[in-house]
């Protein structure tokens, strides 16, 4: 049940966020952090995605590595979850 709400919500906040990010105030890139977080937690493909575009994207990555720094508990782990898988 909590996924049929959360994946759609999800979904509605990253859209909506990618429309608001290049405003004066950038309200949007606090908005599809949270979409990302919701997106990892309730779902394996969104994670899977996650990963392969922080492996493809530097950029991505080293915002979402900043994200896991700056915050703690639940919501550090789930980042931290998506970090890709990288052969030592």
């Amino acid at each position: 049940m909590w996924r049929i709400i959360t994946i759609p919500f999800a979904l509605l906040l990253l859209i909506v966020g990618a429309i608001l990010a290049p405003t004066p105030i950038p309200v949007g890139v606090p908005m599809m952090a949270l979409a990302i977080f919701l997106l990892i937690g309730s779902s394996k493909f969104a994670l899977r995605s996650v990963r392969r575009l922080r492996r493809r994207w530097q950029g991505l990555d080293r915002a979402l590595t900043a994200l896991e720094t700056r915050t703690a508990g639940t919501i550090a782990r789930t980042f931290k979850r998506s970090r890709p898988h990288r052969p030592r």
